[in-house]
């Protein structure tokens, strides 16, 4: 099985540990090192590559992405790149499995803190506070910004804390791309894979307006 954007292993290490083959893909350099060092003895191979244009001259029975990395992939032409290297490296009978954040509008029903909804704030919110391995309590805040055209949310996050009678600030920036339900079986079906099964969220219920992820289980179309 082929995992994508695997970062450190998180998913695949602990499926090498039941006893099945594993090869883990991922641009980082960094992660793919920190994975090898962590499954030493298991059955895995670690790969740096782009998602969007790997070659690895070979077909798996389950290809997945977790961890909602498919929302990293911020344009069209970057999704259906992705899809295209799916394509060609399923084997005909084998799935496709990949989850996205459901795309949730201002007063939808989400569970505080998980799923932002789609909206602008650049008034910085305040998170939950955590204690770094170096004993220092860290403040956070964020700001967001979302992009209707794009369909990309755009986080702002400041970590803040004191060391040396100090101040100290560091701030992170990610952008995220929502694709919408049928937005998405349209991308699918036109990239070669037809949806088997849908879901809402990991305890598998059925995917509504409400639920926070699309787990989305593929095929080769026909």
């Amino acid at each position: 099985m082929l995992e994508i954007a695997c970062g450190t292993g998180r998913v695949s290490i602990p499926i090498a540990r039941l006893g099945f083959s594993v090869t883990g893909l991922d641009i980082v350099p960094g992660m793919i090192e920190r994975a090898r060092s962590k499954s030493v003895g298991l059955p895995t191979r670690w790969i740096v590559g782009d998602a969007r244009a790997f070659d690895l001259g070979e077909q798996f029975r389950l290809i997945f992405l977790t961890g909602n990395a498919f929302q990293a992939f911020l344009t069209n032409a970057d999704q259906e790149a992705l899809l295209q290297r799916v394509y060609a490296h399923l084997h005909d009978e084998g799935l496709f499995a990949f989850e996205t954040r459901n795309p949730i509008f201002p007063r939808s029903q989400t569970p505080d803190g998980l799923f932002v909804p789609l909206e602008t704030n650049e008034e910085e919110q305040d998170w939950s506070p955590f204690i770094d391995t170096s004993g220092r309590e860290v403040r956070v805040s964020r700001t967001y910004v979302y992009d209707h055209v794009a369909q990309i949310h755009h986080w702002t996050t400041y970590k803040r804390w004191y060391e040396g009678g100090k101040e100290h600030t560091k701030i992170t920036r990610t952008a995220l791309r929502y694709t919408f339900p049928q937005e998405l079986a349209a991308l699918l079906y036109y990239n070669g894979f037809s949806i088997e099964r849908q879901y809402g969220n990991w305890d598998l219920e059925p995917l509504t307006a409400d639920s926070p992820s699309i787990i989305s289980v593929c095929c080769k179309r026909d």
